[in-house]
């Protein structure tokens, strides 16, 4: 994984033995150490298991992790192993 701002993301997800983890959006942001943007609380697509220009998504896919369950209202999203 290149260096970015997601990268304690990826070294957080990376450290752990469970197959599943849910998080709050906060919790993220303690782990990264930085607000997420706007747009991961409006779009969906944000938290998508593709490799993108946007680097998010290559901190759980390069984990190992995927996302899904995602609740944008409750502020949480499920991380799984791939």
């Amino acid at each position: 994984m290149t260096e970015s701002k997601y990268r304690p993301l990826y070294k957080f997800l990376n450290s752990l033995d469970e197959r599943e983890r849910q998080m709050s959006f906060a919790e993220i942001e303690r782990i990264i150490g930085l607000p997420l943007p706007p747009s991961a609380r409006k779009h969906n697509a944000w938290w998508g298991n593709h490799r993108s220009k946007w680097r998010q998504s290559w901190a759980w896919l390069d984990a190992g992790w995927q996302t899904r369950l995602l609740d944008r209202q409750a502020e949480s999203v499920q991380f799984a192993r791939r």
